[in-house]
């Protein structure tokens, strides 16, 4: 047995020399270290009241309670258990993670049992009986780290999934955010246009009479009831994107549309102020940011089996058989036979098969480690881009405001003029259309103003504090 072994050391030992003779690869794969990534302490648009929040840590509360709006809590709560694209990413998540528990499974001996009874005969031949019984346990030692550096990498990508997973959800949630907030601007926008179409209807009325009594022209009248026609076709294209936002929704809630139907509600449409005293670094924590490092990480693994694919497989084995022609004395001796060994395979020349595989998995790595720059480069330039816009909205919003009451002061002057029969109807209908579009503006500058915040949560990771 021990001169077996010794042999057996030896072939090893000699394999071990020829391949490291023909190959320039390591021996241990080297440890992985993520990228240092350099960026500033503070978002540029962060404002000028930035303070040091070295201490803060994202929040772990839903991103949409910040809007205090019970309904579009509710929708969020129905969307995470069942959204489709959201359980897609699930399945993957579950499915990475039984990859990683059979990469696992790699690590411990397997152990084998076969069985087999046969009868056989013949015309001029006795029949006779064969049965027999074989266990065979192997085991794989992981003395170059491959076992380990595959489950590394197994391990990576299941983290990465999990990443997936969030930023799927996070971009679900944005977008049913997004679709109800346009169903209430929308439904804001219907009752201005119904109340505009009653104040026209009453003018059209009132022309009416007036041209009946040959006080005024019948001009002014059609210019009426074209204002009037126009409001009533708005609502009919307001009513029609409702409609087609309510289908985005119910999709995203896993429903057909003849399931889901929003009730019209009265809302503030007020834009919540998110808190952006958040350390840049936490920006690193965005799903598809920690995503791109862990796939990183995966690619590192694969380029350290790339580069000890030059050493020899190493294999212990252990076989126990049984026979005999009879069952009742299977496992008796002599029909016990044994053995166990030592196996070694290595490749000595594959025609730069290794290298290029090597060359290949380097180059791979370049490439996911320039993805993962240029995702918190993204994520950066998101978050700049959100703060930016989040400024703009605001001195938009407060010239808004002067212009909507200028629009409204204006109407009343030309209506006291028209009465007084200094200026035409055209005037009229042109002050009460700019009346109309700065209410519409307004609204519109809230809607923007709500997408604001959400995709200013969403570029910090969907956390704040």
């Amino acid at each position: 047995m021990q001169n077996v072994l010794y042999k057996n050391a030896v072939c090893l030992s000699g394999l071990m020399l020829l391949t490291a003779c023909a190959s320039t690869a390591v021996v241990r794969p080297p440890e992985y270290q993520a990228p240092k990534i350099q960026a500033d302490e503070q978002y540029k648009y962060a404002g000028l009241n930035w303070t040091a929040t070295g201490a803060l840590q994202p929040a772990g509360a839903d991103w949409w309670q910040i809007y205090q709006d019970p309904m579009l809590s509710r929708l969020m709560q129905q969307l995470n258990q069942e959204n489709l694209s959201l359980q897609q990413a699930e399945a993957r998540f579950r499915y990475a993670n039984a990859l990683l528990q059979q990469q696992q499974a790699a690590r411990q001996p397997s152990l084998a049992l076969n069985a087999s009874a046969n009868r056989s005969g013949g015309k001029n031949t006795a029949s006779s009986s064969q049965f027999g019984s074989e266990i065979q346990a192997s085991w794989i030692p992981d003395l170059w780290g491959r076992v380990a550096k595959a489950i590394e990498g197994q391990q990576a990508n299941l983290e990465a999934i999990g990443a997936e997973l969030q930023a799927v959800k996070l971009s679900q949630q944005l977008l049913a955010a997004e679709a109800y907030w346009n169903i209430r601007v929308l439904d804001a926008q219907i009752s201005i246009l119904q109340q505009t179409q009653q104040s026209y209807a009453r003018s059209v009325q009132i022309l009416k009479n007036q041209y009946v009594a040959g006080m005024i022209a019948r001009a002014d009248v059609i210019q009426a009831e074209t204002q009037l026609k126009q409001v009533q076709i708005q609502q009919l294209e307001q009513q029609r994107e409702r409609h087609l936002q309510e289908h985005i929704l119910a999709a995203l809630q896993g429903k057909t549309a003849a399931q889901f139907q929003l009730a019209k509600q009265q809302s503030a449409l007020q834009a919540p102020a998110v808190p952006v005293q958040l350390p840049s670094r936490l920006l690193l924590q965005r799903p598809d940011v920690l995503r791109a490092e862990r796939e990183l990480a995966a690619t590192h693994a694969q380029l350290g089996l790339a580069q000890t694919a030059w050493l020899p497989d190493v294999s212990i084995g252990l076989n126990s058989a049984v026979n005999s022609q009879i069952f009742s004395q299977l496992f008796q001796a002599p029909q016990y036979l044994w053995s166990a060994g030592l196996k070694a395979a290595a490749v000595l020349w594959d025609g730069g098969q290794r290298k290029a595989g090597i060359a290949a998995a380097q180059a791979n790595y370049d490439e996911k480690t320039a993805a993962y720059k240029q995702a918190v480069l993204t994520g950066w330039k998101e978050v700049e881009d959100a703060l930016m816009q989040s400024a703009s909205f605001r001195q938009q919003q407060a010239e808004q405001v002067k212009l909507s009451a200028l629009a409204a002061e204006n109407e009343r002057a030309v209506t006291r003029r028209y009465n007084a029969g200094l200026v035409s109807y055209l005037e009229v209908v042109s002050a009460q259309n700019l009346r109309l579009q700065a209410e519409q503006a307004a609204l519109e500058l809230k809607q923007l103003q709500l997408k604001n915040t959400a995709q200013l949560i969403a570029a910090l990771g969907g956390n704040y504090s």
